[in-house]
């Protein structure tokens, strides 16, 4: 990873500015239950009150700074995925704060409760260009339910479709695979919202994942395709292989070797989208460089 510049920002990342009406930290219970992650907060039906339930505090510094966990770089602990330590937090937001004031809120929390400092560089990420394949496009524009509502527990009890895949309505990802191979639908959604994601397949594909914290390459729609599309997309990941077959008791098997129908993710774009990665000069991207942060906050 090359380092383009480095700049300090007021020595700590101190958001001096709004703060929480009234906020509540603690550590979750290991053994909580799920619902798990975020509710609340601006451009939310519950703009007043923000919640987050059993998370991890890389998840907690991605919302403070509005950055991708590639974008966080600290203490091991951090990306230790099999550790337990998650946060319950409970808080009171102003009326009439703006996304970035909540970000600010969230940041000052942080400082407060667990002392973070930390400050901004700019490091050079990967970079693809998503274009069309010899001028045209596999893909076929949908006309997206304006009544669907997106539930994410409804996957869980859907009678799968011909395609293998829940037979759910509304804009969403569904992921299927084991062994490296890696069946993903993307029903109702835009390239951009395509691209969002795409860098992280490629990253894990490569076997260097941001868990790990590999930069995953920033994605740039080049397409042209402004509707909505709904398809499935079929690749082999070498990164997903590995972790499977490291694992205990992991099926594995000559048949998840890459093949006709498990293409690298580059050749599956080519062959079943019609959509190229053209390489681009690495991208410049902000980088939280984490200094200082407690893994237990001070009390209520």
């Amino acid at each position: 990873m090359i380092i383009a510049s480095s700049f300090l920002l007021a020595g700590v990342c101190l958001a001096d500015g709004p703060t929480f009406d009234a906020a509540s930290v603690k550590l979750s219970d290991p053994d909580a239950r799920p619902p798990f992650g975020f509710s609340g907060g601006p451009s939310s039906n519950d703009p007043g009150r923000f919640r987050a339930n059993h998370v991890r505090m890389s998840a907690l510094l991605m919302r403070a700074f509005g950055v991708s966990s590639d974008q966080i770089a600290g203490p091991a602990w951090l990306r230790d995925f099999s550790g337990k330590v998650f946060y319950d937090i409970a808080a009171t937001i102003p009326p009439k704060a703006t996304q970035e004031q909540f970000r600010q809120m969230l940041q000052n929390l942080l400082i407060e409760r667990f002392h973070l400092a930390a400050h901004h560089e700019s490091r050079n990420f990967p970079g693809y260009a998503l274009v069309i394949d010899n001028g045209r496009a596999k893909l076929q524009e949908v006309t997206a339910d304006p009544n669907a509502t997106v539930d994410p527990l409804a996957v869980a009890d859907a009678k799968k479709g011909p395609d293998g895949f829940p037979a759910v309505p509304g804009s969403r990802v569904i992921s299927q695979g084991s062994g490296g191979r890696e069946r993903v639908k993307y029903q109702e959604r835009t390239m951009v919202e395509f691209v969002s994601n795409l860098g992280y397949l490629i990253g894990v594909a490569q076997g260097r994942p941001a868990s790990e914290g590999f930069p995953q390459p920033r994605v740039i729609d080049k397409t042209g395709l402004a509707g909505k599309y709904t398809f499935i997309l079929e690749y082999y990941s070498a990164g997903d292989a590995d972790r499977a077959a490291a694992a205990p008791d992991s099926p594995t098997s000559a048949s998840d070797a890459p093949g006709p129908e498990f293409p690298d993710i580059f050749a599956a774009l080519r062959k079943q989208l019609g959509l190229r990665l053209d390489k681009l000069p690495d991208v410049p991207t902000d980088v939280i460089l984490i200094e200082r942060l407690d893994k237990i906050p001070t009390e209520n």
